[in-house]
Parts: structure tokens; sequence; C-alpha cells
């Protein structure tokens, strides 16, 4: 394994420490800064809602890429992979 000289692991620190201060400086999009701030019944559920749908985004490509991933690999095993 390749060792990181004392120059590099400063950069890396270096960045690490300014994505950190900078990370402040983020804000939320409006919806979801209004949904957050009231907390009350309805809203805190809007809230949460849009927690899954964030959550269901990110999870389906891979799942699916995973899964045709699979696909394939267990057909090359078995052989029955048409070729090209």
């Amino acid at each position: 394994m390749r060792q990181i000289r004392p120059a590099g692991r400063a950069r890396i620190f270096l960045v690490f420490l300014v994505v950190i201060l900078a990370s402040d400086g983020a804000w939320a999009c409006p919806n979801c800064k209004e949904a957050v701030s009231l907390q009350s019944g309805e809203e805190a559920s809007l809230a949460s809602g849009y927690n899954w749908s964030v959550l269901f985004m990110l999870t389906v490509p891979f799942s699916m890429f995973g899964t045709g991933a699979f696909l394939v690999h267990r057909a090359v095993r078995r052989g029955t992979l048409p070729e090209f």
C-alpha cells in the first residue's frame, strides 16, 4: 500500500478543514426549511415525507444497478449470457 507523504497529509487535512468550516453556510431548500421550522402535527409529517423521498431517490438507482449486475453475473456463471 502506498504511503502518503507528510505534505500530502497536510493538504488532505486542510481540504477537510475547509469543507467542515464552509458547511456552516449551507442552506436547506425553502420547503425543507419551512417544514422543519414548523413542528406541529402535519408540518412535522411533511418533513418526514421529505426525508423518506430523498432516501428512496438515493436507494432506487443503486438497488436497480445492483440487481442488474447480479443477474448478469449469474448468467455469466451459468453460461447462459448471449454473446454479441
